[in-house]
C-alpha cells in the first residue's frame, strides 16, 4: 500500500523498503571561533561533540592560532538549534549553556505545578 505526503502526492523513498532515504542528514556542529579578530563559522557533520571538536583541531585552515573561545551549536536535521555550548579554547572542556531538553522539561515542570497549585 503506498504511502502519501500531506498534499496527496505518492511518498517516493530513496532508499530502502523501510522507507528511509540514503541520504539522511541527521544535523552538525556550527562551531564559531575568532581568527586574527576576525568571527568565522565552521559548519562540521559529525556525530558527536567531540568528534566536531577534534575536527576543527585537524583541517589546515583551522589550526596555527589562537581560537578563543569557542561558541558550539548543535544542529537537527530541519536547522534548528537545539543546543548550545561554549569551549574556552581548543582543548578545554565544553559547557552546555542552552539545551532545548531542559527548556521543553522547565515548561512541562511549571505547568504541571501551576495545574496542581489552582486545584486548592
Amino acid at each position: 500500500m503506498p504511502k502519501y505526503d500531506l498534499d496527496g502526492k505518492p511518498w517516493r523513498s530513496y532508499g530502502h523498503n523501510s522507507g528511509t532515504p540514503l541520504t539522511v542528514d541527521m544535523g552538525g556542529w556550527r562551531i564559531t571561533y575568532t581568527q586574527d579578530g576576525e568571527i568565522k563559522v565552521g559548519l562540521f557533520n559529525e556525530a558527536t561533540l567531540s568528534n566536531a571538536v577534534h575536527v576543527f583541531n585537524s583541517l589546515d585552515h583551522t589550526t596555527g592560532f589562537d581560537a578563543g573561545t569557542l561558541t558550539i551549536d548543535r544542529i537537527d536535521t530541519f536547522g534548528n538549534l537545539t543546543d548550545t555550548f561554549t569551549q574556552e579554547g581548543r582543548y578545554g572542556i565544553p559547557h552546555n549553556v542552552r539545551s532545548l531538553n531542559n527548556t521543553h522539561r522547565r515548561r512541562a515542570r511549571r505547568a504541571y505545578k501551576r495545574r496542581f497549585r489552582n486545584d486548592r
